[in-house]
């Protein structure tokens, strides 16, 4: 029996976007007239990829669904040209964004709402540059799975899903007030298995846009060399905790097992600060998970019982709901946002049937204060299976 979890996540989506922007908003507007701010329209046509086969043509219009595009509206504020830490980290910028997706009929046009960063990665010319941007948001309004109306659906298993994208785009600075860029893109929707079934979709996109500055001279860039920085260790405490659905897997399919389960847990994470972009370090990785080694009743694995009742979930004793793992972390540090990514493997409890085999950990650091931060992190086992989010506070120790 595969039991591996489904994440209870779109009401958490909100939440999560809405700690991301509170510090993008607290800073953009803390009265700092020197900073450059921007206002940009991209264009997106896209091809989506076929991972199932509602996508290749097994729909009511026997039709196979290859593209998408998607209408962006952002806004955006980067650090005052000449200070310190545009200077560390070139051509770096945060913001929100509004994207309106067209797709066929048969999904729908959702709307997303999403925060983002980006900045240089190598500087071409003196007006060329390569840049990145990642997106995290929420995207609403799907033609979403139905049992009874949209049956073939697999793909999209409810109205709203988590919006998240990542490209790379050449920036052309045209003048001191606008930028041509062009691009591509990978893009991800899902809900996190919150809904059943729930396959995702995926997008490959082309991007262009234009972006107009206010603020900015587009003087060339400081050719002075990069303030000092010390090597040392640091440590970070994260206490974390969420809620999540169960899910399991017959012969005609996944099931979604009654009620929710609760997870918490911490990571001590010890860490060498290499440079100003880069942690590296291990942690000690505890959690508690309610779902962890739960059995179900026979006579709804064989089909005799087509569902599953709180009488057919047997909870596996506390003490084989507990975990305790290593893992090895790195991290990519930028203003406000910082990236934590580990894979670990636990110690505790690590033959049992949910525990068993590796983990790993993506997890977005939001800086609210000078010791404290946000965590905003999501888990899976073995590079597949969705674990649970992980939604907490930290502590620069």
């Amino acid at each position: 029996m595969n039991t591996r979890t489904v994440v209870d996540c779109p009401r958490i989506i909100l939440t999560v976007l809405a700690a991301m922007a509170f510090p993008i908003a607290a800073h953009a507007v803390s009265g700092d007239s020197t900073r450059v701010h921007r206002i940009e329209v991209e264009g997106v046509p896209g091809r989506i990829l076929h991972t199932n086969e509602f996508l290749r043509g097994y729909n009511t219009e026997v039709r196979t669904m290859n593209h998408s595009f998607v209408a962006r509206l952002k806004y955006a504020f980067s650090p005052p040209e000449d200070s310190e830490q545009a200077h560390i980290y070139k051509g770096v910028y945060q913001g929100a964004g509004l994207a309106i997706h067209s797709f066929n009929p048969q999904l729908g046009n959702p709307v997303s709402l999403y925060v983002f960063q980006g900045a240089t990665i190598k500087t071409l010319t003196e007006r060329l540059s390569l840049n990145y941007e990642w997106d995290f948001g929420v995207t609403y309004g799907w033609k979403a799975y139905d049992k009874e109306t949209h049956p073939e659906n697999r793909v999209i298993g409810s109205k709203m899903t988590a919006y998240i994208d990542f490209g790379l785009y050449l920036r052309w600075m045209l003048s001191k007030d606008w930028d041509l860029n062009v691009g591509a893109t990978i893009t991800h929707y899902s809900n996190g298995n919150t809904a059943i079934p729930n396959a995702g979709l995926n997008v490959l996109s082309a991007k262009a846009g234009v972006a107009y500055y206010i603020g900015r001279r587009g003087a060339s860039p400081s050719l002075a060399a990069l303030p000092p920085f010390e090597r040392h260790w640091g440590m970070d405490l994260t206490l974390y905790g969420a809620w999540k659905r169960k899910g399991m897997e017959k012969q005609d399919g996944a099931y979604a097992l009654p009620g929710t389960y609760g997870v918490f847990g911490f990571n001590l994470n010890p860490l060498y600060h290499v440079n100003h972009w880069l942690n590296i370090g291990a942690s000690l990785d505890g959690s508690y998970d309610g779902s962890a080694n739960l059995t179900v009743s026979p006579k709804v694995l064989t089909g005799l019982k087509e569902d599953a009742s709180d009488q057919d979930v047997f909870m596996a004793p506390w003490y084989r709901r507990l975990a305790l793992g290593l893992s090895a972390r790195t991290e990519f540090v930028m203003p406000y946002f910082t990236i934590n990514f580990g894979i670990g493997h636990n110690v505790v409890n690590a033959q049992t049937e949910d525990l068993k085999g590796f983990y790993e950990i993506l997890a977005l650091k939001i800086n609210i204060m000078h010791k404290t931060y946000l965590h905003i992190g999501y888990s899976l086992y073995d590079f597949y299976y969705p674990n649970n989010l992980m939604l907490g506070v930290g502590l620069h120790l």
